[in-house]
């Protein structure tokens, strides 16, 4: 059904849309993107599954019983890493982020988190790049409220990677920054952490 979406057509594309419309109301849509999103050879087919996802992910959640609840919140974090794809690689980030929003301030995801910490501390410059990304998206959903279990860790983290000296890191760090400044947070997050702004002028000057 979604490949219609793409059809030059766009009395298909009307119809695909409008099946699609009432077929995502059911909890075997969202098995079916997660399918998709992660099998599918066709990036097209994967960055719509993601859209799409995220769209419908929280309200359905409760649909799924506990051991599926598990394994959609494993296959995420295991589809971002292996994604060869930037910009689905980034899709999978915001259905993360979608997720997290509803599950982290109930702690029901604290691996999400250990995801984070564990990737941003490896010795990997793949991994430690693979945490800063995902960071970067995510941060936008989140209040510090939310992860204020989290914030003084992650607020280290950002601050040593403002000041790498690897510029994919750096780059990543100013992208973080930004995308909390899109926050309701942003005012409260800054005023208890005043080095950031210094730190994102002093890494764009120096890039």
């Amino acid at each position: 059904m979604l490949s219609g979406l793409f059809q030059p057509d766009t009395n298909v594309v009307k119809q695909a849309t409008q099946i699609l419309k009432s077929y995502f109301k059911k909890v075997q849509a969202l098995e079916n993107l997660l399918i998709l999103m992660s099998t599918s050879p066709d990036t097209n087919i994967r960055q719509v599954s993601c859209v799409y996802l995220r769209k419908i992910i929280t309200n359905l959640w409760a649909s799924l019983n506990a051991e599926n609840q598990q394994q959609t919140k494993n296959l995420l974090l295991q589809r971002f890493i292996d994604e060869p794809v930037t910009i689905v690689k980034k899709s999978i980030a915001e259905v993360v982020g979608r997720l997290g929003n509803l599950l982290i301030p109930n702690n029901e995801w604290t691996e999400l988190f250990k995801f984070v910490f564990a990737y941003a501390s490896s010795s990997e410059l793949v991994n430690k790049e693979l945490a800063m990304m995902l960071l970067s998206v995510i941060i936008e959903y989140f209040s510090v409220n939310e992860i204020n279990t989290y914030y003084e860790s992650l607020n280290s983290i950002i601050e040593d990677y403002l000041q790498s000296d690897i510029s994919s890191l750096k780059r990543l760090a100013v992208l973080t920054v930004n995308n909390l400044t899109q926050t309701g947070s942003a005012i409260k997050v800054l005023k208890k952490y005043p080095k950031l702004i210094p730190l994102v002028l002093k890494a764009i000057d120096l890039n």
